[in-house]
This record gives C-alpha cells, sequence and structure tokens, in this order.
C-alpha cells in the first residue's frame, strides 16, 4: 500500500475501427510511456481506445467478449511491462445492443473491474446503438480506493457524489471528446469540478487526431482535490503526474462534507 501514485494518461491517436492496428499502437505506447517515465505504476487510454467513437452499426459487427484480443491482449501487455492499464472497447451483449466498456488489467496480468458507460451522449446514435451501464466501478489499486467512469458521464455530478459515498480517493476516465466551441475549456473546468467538490483525484485523457465525425482536443489531465491540474505533458500525447493522498487527507480536514450530504432534494 502506498499513499502515491505514479499515472501516465495517453491521448492517444486511435484508427477507426482498426483494433488489431491499435493493439499494436497500444503496445507502442505503453513502452514509450514506459521509456518517459520509468516509475510509471498506472497507464490510462481513452474511451473506446480499441475501436474509436462508432456510431454506426459497426459497433455491433466490431464487439468483443471480455475473453476477446482487446482484453487479453492488454492482460499480456499489464504483465509483460508490470504496469496496470486501463482501456476502452466495444463489448458484446449476447446479440443485444452492446455496451461502451473501461476496464483495468492489473498489472498481474488478471482483469480487475470493467466498467459500461452509465450515461449515452443523446446527441449522436449512441444511445440506440448502444446499452447503458447502470453500476459503478470500484476497485482497489496499490492501496488506492479507485473507480471508472467515461467521457459524457462527466455532466453528472451525481454519479461522482455516489463514488465520493463509497470512500473513492481516484478516478479515472476515458474520453472521445469532440473538438467544438470551448470544448477543451469544458472539459477541464468540468473535471476540475467534479474532482474538488468530491474531494478526490481524477486522471483523465480525451483521444488525438480524428474520425470522420471529427477533431479530438488532445487533451490529458490529472487533478487534485484542489481542482489543479498536476500533469506533466511531454511529446504532446503523454501526460504524467505523481499524486499523493496528503492532498486529499488535508482538504478532507478542513473542509468536511459529510455532515451535509443530502439524500436528495425536493
Amino acid at each position: 500500500m502506498s499513499d502515491f501514485l505514479k499515472i501516465c494518461a495517453i491521448a492517444f491517436d486511435t484508427g477507426w475501427k482498426y483494433p488489431e492496428e491499435n493493439i499494436a499502437k497500444t503496445e507502442q505506447c505503453v513502452k514509450e510511456a514506459k521509456r518517459l517515465f520509468p516509475e510509471t505504476q498506472v497507464i490510462l487510454f481513452p474511451e473506446l481506445s480499441y475501436m474509436g467513437s462508432i456510431v454506426d452499426e459497426d459497433a455491433h459487427r466490431l464487439a468483443e467478449s471480455r475473453e476477446g484480443r482487446c482484453v487479453t491482449e492488454t492482460l499480456r501487455m499489464a504483465q509483460t511491462y508490470d504496469t496496470h492499464i486501463i482501456a476502452g472497447f466495444i463489448e458484446s451483449n449476447q446479440g443485444k445492443k452492446p455496451y461502451n466498456t473501461m476496464f483495468v488489467a492489473n498489472k498481474s496480468g488478471k482483469p480487475t473491474v470493467f466498467y459500461r458507460k452509465n450515461h449515452l451522449y443523446a446527441g449522436s446514435q449512441e444511445c440506440e446503438l448502444y446499452e447503458a451501464g447502470a453500476e459503478l466501478a470500484p476497485f482497489d489499486l496499490e492501496g488506492w480506493k479507485c473507480g471508472l467512469s467515461c467521457c459524457f458521464d462527466v455532466r453528472f455530478p451525481r454519479l461522482y457524489e455516489a463514488y465520493r459515498r463509497a470512500g473513492t480517493e481516484l478516478i479515472f476516465m476515458g474520453f472521445n471528446w469532440f473538438a467544438g466551441r470551448n470544448k477543451p475549456a469544458i472539459m477541464d473546468f468540468m473535471l476540475k469540478a467534479r474532482a474538488h467538490e468530491n474531494q478526490f483525484f481524477i486522471a483523465a485523457t480525451d483521444r488525438s487526431g480524428s474520425d470522420p465525425s471529427g477533431p479530438f482536443t488532445k487533451q490529458g489531465i490529472i487533478v487534485n482535490p484542489y481542482g489543479e491540474n498536476v500533469a506533466t505533458t511531454t511529446n504532446d500525447i503523454y501526460s504524467y503526474a505523481e499524486i499523493k493522498k496528503e492532498d486529499m487527507r488535508t482538504l478532507r480536514k478542513k473542509l468536511p462534507l459529510e455532515p451535509s450530504f443530502k439524500g436528495s432534494y425536493s
């Protein structure tokens, strides 16, 4: 167990609808992250990092089970490079609409947890093509109480309050955040708000590059409970930080929230 954690978030340029290509590129990025930051303990990739933002019928064709190549190859990489890896894929659902899923590959070579995106983007066909998740995904990692969420989730603060009530100290988030009017700033301030209002850390990354729907913002952000981005970005797509629990403990002691929590509002 440790009061410190070293994280690298990678604004990966996902090949649209090319999972095999993305498996190879993912391993290249893992190698490079470990070269740039040898002490990295966790590597975070964007939402749907193995397939891309797919909002057409190919979502069904490309969906894989948890025993498919995307997951099993990530488990192999995690064990090979002695690093926890968080990535995203389209998860099959027994012939029904698939899930937009993030997962954690433990450095032991075993899956730690899977998170199915709770809030689907109503401004696209995502709601029609994917099944929404309905559960949190809490897990322990290197002595930290962690959780997962995904892109559009960031606009729904109650999800993060639920994580806070569950004792979460750190959230990992993957994004496919399209560029647009003030979009980089919107992503930035919402992440900082979620981190500060719940007094925990958030590590997040959008992807780089573009797909047929448009370009992405290429942001990697690692936020402390004070709403400060503590990441150092190298070579544009690699963002690294060492976080420490003392920042969280200090703020929670100075500004306790639990006595003021309400179950609901009328």
